[in-house]
């Protein structure tokens, strides 16, 4: 289960907006929450909606597109989606998540969405690096670092960590929400891993694929999430 990433589409071509947004459907963890077509339009809906993930072409009537990082203090993850090539190293100065061609190969674009869920975790984690849970009536602190196991128990989320396992009244769905984007990768249904705390992975001899945590433990995952789960592991280990 990945969290939804809610994104903005910035692009002086209608057509080439509609054609991105139909690629972007197709992954069922992006949303698209608006739409843009110049800086001025870009910042405005940037600062309503709050967005994730930007999808930025960087030709907009003529003004660069990365203007938009310059003016915005906090600016979200960013995928620059452009006709030309040149721009890639300036745009990496910049933080931004990845650099894609057009036109836009779906395969290229599962990919570009994974590392920026990548570094939106990383940008999370930096600024809140501990969550707030309630465990036997009391409010305690856990430390997101320290989390490598999340399991759903009936009408309660199990969630294991370093110092012990928690056991929080909640919704699996309610509580993974609370989870900062690209934080765990889900195995099984109602079971997570945390991915940094992942160390390797193999398939067995009966095509079960085995995930290795750093604290000594396997994980068998599901055969329904396995095509998910290994895309995953071939991009960031």
């Amino acid at each position: 289960m990945n969290k939804l990433l809610r994104a903005l589409i910035v692009d002086d071509e209608e057509l080439c907006r509609s054609d991105l947004a139909d690629l972007i459907a197709e992954e069922n963890d992006v949303k698209v929450v608006g739409h843009a077509a110049n800086i001025k339009e870009a910042i405005r809906q940037i600062h309503h909606f709050v967005p994730d993930l930007v999808f930025l072409d960087l030709n907009l009537n003529g003004q660069h597109g990365y203007q938009i990082l310059r003016e915005i203090p906090a600016p979200p993850a960013v995928i620059a989606v452009t006709a030309f090539s040149n721009h890639a190293v300036e745009g990496f100065d910049l933080d931004i998540a990845d650099y894609v061609l057009k036109p836009v190969e779906p395969s290229r674009l599962k990919k570009a969405i994974a590392r920026a869920r990548n570094q939106i975790f990383h940008r999370f984690l930096r600024k809140n690096p501990s969550l707030t849970l309630k465990v036997n009536n009391r409010i305690t602190q856990l430390n997101l670092a320290d989390i490598y196991e999340v399991k759903s128990n009936e009408n309660y989320v199990e969630i294991h960590a370093i110092n012990g396992t928690k056991l929080v009244r909640s919704t699996f769905t309610n509580f993974s929400q609370k989870l900062p984007p690209g934080f765990t990768l889900e195995i099984a249904r109602g079971h997570l891993l945390a991915r940094h705390q992942i160390s390797g992975w193999e398939k067995d001899e009966k095509g079960y694929l085995k995930i290795f945590m750093k604290y000594g433990k396997e994980q068998i995952v599901s055969k329904r999430m396995q095509q998910s789960v290994l895309a995953y592991l071939a991009e960031f280990h």
